[in-house]
């Protein structure tokens, strides 16, 4: 039986972690699982996070997939293979990478026989659809445009025009593609699996989208314009950079919100900041930075602490002022 292979893209901080650990505990049980997971940047974060769940992590941190394609990702990927005879590799991809450099990257394995891709889903933050289509549109359109299925996050912070008008546009873009709207949170993980699944082979086999009688979810409408995105062969190192340390430093717990928040102050175009830090009282954090957004969680101790910044225009110098570290 070849592997399945289940790709989990979007754009960073779109929710792809918290998806997996949906689906890891309500529908993937009883399946010898990988995970290959990709970060952007030299300080690896996510892989400490996924820990808790037994799985396989591979890292691969010397530059986001979509610039090793054709070296470390798969070389890790038939490592993966080869070594732990997984039924199921779960991908996910930087949030700069381009989709369909992912797939191609597995594409050898599928040709073999030896793996079989079973999901192909994108993450959207429809809180931020719009100033990300724009930004940074080669790499997002990329991630609609490739995607067999395609499942909005923060949707109970959006009103409902503004999630049909999302829908209505994707559509355009993507005729044949799942898309589910409904706020995750109200969905059982093996429907989502078994939705993305579905809409995953609709797409790849190009056959025409069936309609979705499933309570809870849209009935997207089929447009028969398609907005023929133009994709002109950026990597995300011609556009992103990353800005990382490692450190041992306390942070104050009440003082790291309005921290994290002054970054949308700086004048830099910063898309994502992640860390897990030690405060007060031997206490740790992990924290989660979008544009306009903090999430701040308690975590298990960590070996020591550590951070990332991405996105383009960055002031080193602003980062380690505000971050109280040498540069």
């Amino acid at each position: 039986m070849p592997v399945k292979i289940d790709i989990f893209s979007g754009f960073l901080g779109a929710g792809k972690t918290t998806l997996i650990k949906k689906l890891l505990e309500e529908a993937l049980t009883g399946e010898k699982i990988a995970l290959i997971e990709n970060e952007f940047g030299a300080v690896g974060i996510d892989g400490r996070i996924m820990r808790d769940y037994d799985l396989q992590i591979t890292e691969l941190n010397a530059g986001c997939i979509c610039c090793s394609i054709a070296g470390d990702f798969t070389g890790g990927l038939k490592e993966v293979l080869t070594r732990y005879k997984p039924d199921r590799i779960l991908i996910e991809p930087s949030g700069v990478s381009k989709l369909s450099d992912v797939i191609k990257g597995c594409s050898p394995f599928f040709k073999e026989g030896t793996a079989v891709l079973n999901i192909c889903l994108t993450v959207i933050d429809v809180t931020k659809y719009k100033m990300y289509v724009k930004n940074f549109s080669e790499f997002y359109k990329d991630q609609l445009t490739s995607a067999g299925t395609i499942i909005f996050s923060r949707t109970a912070k959006a009103d409902r025009e503004k999630i049909d008008a999302i829908t209505a546009e994707i559509r355009k873009a993507n005729k044949l593609a799942g898309i589910i709207t409904t706020d995750w949170e109200r969905l059982e993980g093996k429907a989502i699996l078994m939705l993305a699944e579905e809409g995953s082979s609709a797409i790849f086999e190009r056959e025409p989208q069936k309609s979705r009688a499933v309570k809870g979810l849209s009935s997207p409408r089929i447009s028969s314009a398609n907005a023929g995105y133009i994709i002109s062969g950026h990597n995300a190192e011609d556009v992103f950079s990353v800005w990382g340390h490692e450190t041992s430093q306390i942070f104050k717990k009440n003082k790291l919100s309005e921290m994290l928040y002054r970054l949308d102050r700086l004048g830099m175009e910063i898309v994502r900041a992640k860390g897990i830090v030690e405060t007060e009282d031997e206490k740790w954090v992990q924290f989660d930075y979008v544009p306009g957004e903090v999430t701040i969680n308690d975590s298990d101790p960590d070996y020591i602490g550590r951070f990332n910044v991405i996105g383009s225009k960055l002031d080193q110098e602003k980062l380690s002022r505000l971050f109280n570290v040498t540069n």
